[in-house]
């Protein structure tokens, strides 16, 4: 299969503190078009950054990175943009603009990158509403809805964009059972169509929705392999992420 993104012999920093020494070190790791990974570890192992750095939004500080066979370094400003697009981090919180309203939100980056017309513009954010079940928020703000709709949001506009990767940080962690059930019904029907990579603290709700799962862990990146290596594992993280939240979803 087609390598989307490699990660060679490539050190981590933390983005708040570039510069200091690397949070993950030596990452060797390939996702393929159609994986769906799964990369667990506990609070402030590196999550995020290892996501922003696979997203291209922050460099390694060392050894390379490549995004659809072409090495981040040597690729101009336009063509770094053209790729990101075609990956989308969708973080925690959302990151939303609460003095706009949810469409006006998922409007935003479609207005910036492509030249659609108005009636364009708005059938693309409907058919993100739609899809992602937000339709009857679509006129509200951010700080007007829960939020455990956030980070779905932030899901809606990156589909806007029709990205081939999606990386997504711990979609699970502020969310009720309902809510987590409908993470992973989405995420798994997506999965036909996109590559995923989810970070997680509690590897139990993915044993039989992702295809590859690793471990963040003594600041490496580490490969279980497939669920059923996962479920048989006798590591002491793996165990511990396997032990916590969600025994109802």
């Amino acid at each position: 299969m087609e390598p989307v993104t490699q990660l060679i012999e490539a050190d981590i920093a933390s983005a708040h503190a570039p510069g200091t020494l690397p949070l993950i070190k030596k990452v060797d790791w390939t996702i393929t078009r159609g994986d769906f990974w799964v990369v667990g570890a506990p609070p402030g192992a590196g999550k995020t950054d290892l996501l922003c750095t696979v997203a291209g939004l922050q460099r390694p500080s060392n050894g390379q990175h490549l995004l659809f066979g072409r090495k981040i370094e040597e690729l101009s400003e336009d063509e770094l943009v053209e790729m990101r697009l075609r990956v989308a981090m969708i973080f925690t919180t959302g990151r939303l603009f609460n003095g706009m309203t949810i469409e006006q939100n998922i409007a935003l980056p479609l207005a910036y990158h492509h030249s659609y017309r108005e009636e364009e513009l708005a059938q693309h954010v409907s058919d993100a509403l739609s899809k992602t079940g937000l339709a009857a928020w679509a006129k509200r703000r951010p700080d007007q809805v829960t939020r455990n709709l956030h980070q779905r949001i932030g899901l809606a506009r990156a589909l806007a964009l029709n990205p081939e990767v999606l990386l997504i940080d711990n979609p699970l962690s502020s969310v009720d059972p309902r809510q987590g059930r409908w993470w992973l019904d989405f995420l798994c029907e997506l999965q036909k169509s996109a590559t995923i990579v989810v970070a997680t603290d509690d590897f139990r709700p993915w044993t039989d929705v992702g295809s590859h799962f690793a471990l963040l862990k003594d600041n490496r990146l580490e490969a279980v392999g497939g669920r059923e290596d996962v479920r048989k594992s006798e590591d002491v993280l793996v165990r511990e992420l396997l032990t916590s939240a969600f025994d109802s979803l």
